[in-house]
């Protein structure tokens, strides 16, 4: 017996819902990633916190320098524990994030960045990790969903490989010699505040927001 005209539609209707509506649909890692980079500014506050309020706590700004500027008045030395063999890339006293905003400023725009510039450029640049930061951790747990303890674990991760490691093999920052165990400390605790935020920010909105 054959199909009724409606009933024909109905049924071509609903495979291809089916089947566009399935195609549509993100994949988890896709929606890993969005979350990711949500988790990964709310992430970057927690850092934010952990600098202004426990770091000079664990080392006071009388003791010695912070890890983003000179304590004292007197112009910054150079890096004399250069690990990097490209040489020291950052200007003395320069953070990383102000050490590639401004290489990126200079690239493009052939000058030198003025001081309210480089402060920008160099916030624009934490932002922008902390964001792709955040997007590659939503990919990794897109399966099983982020967590406190994983996020904790994999911002301990960076700091190891990234601001332990890298960053200074790329001459961006002063050599790990350079500083003492405090402001290794300290460094190490922003980068576990900022995954302990991101981890809890990609779990609450991996349950809050729809598939």
């Amino acid at each position: 017996m054959a199909h009724s005209p409606s009933l024909s539609t109905t049924l071509l209707h609903t495979r291809l819902l089916r089947r566009f509506g399935r195609a549509s649909r993100p994949s988890p890692v896709y929606r890993g990633l969005i979350i990711g980079a949500l988790g990964g500014l709310v992430g970057t506050l927690a850092m934010g916190q952990y600098w202004t309020r426990l770091a000079p706590l664990v080392q006071p700004p009388s003791n010695g320098p912070s890890s983003h500027e000179p304590s004292s008045n007197e112009p910054p030395a150079p890096d004399r524990h250069v690990i990097s063999p490209l040489g020291q890339q950052h200007e003395n006293g320069e953070g990383p994030t102000a050490s590639l905003g401004r290489s990126a400023y200079e690239l493009i725009a052939h000058q030198t960045p003025g001081p309210q510039t480089r402060a920008a450029l160099s916030e624009a640049v934490h932002w922008a990790m902390g964001l792709g930061s955040g997007a590659l951790y939503g990919a990794l747990s897109a399966r099983h969903g982020g967590q406190p303890i994983s996020g904790g674990v994999y911002g301990a991760a960076l700091w190891l490989a990234a601001d332990e490691a890298l960053v200074p093999l790329l001459g961006l920052q002063d050599g790990p010699a350079s500083s003492d165990a405090r402001a290794h400390l300290n460094r190490l605790g922003a980068h576990l505040s900022y995954g302990v935020g991101l981890g809890l920010a990609v779990w609450t909105l991996g349950r809050v927001l729809p598939d």
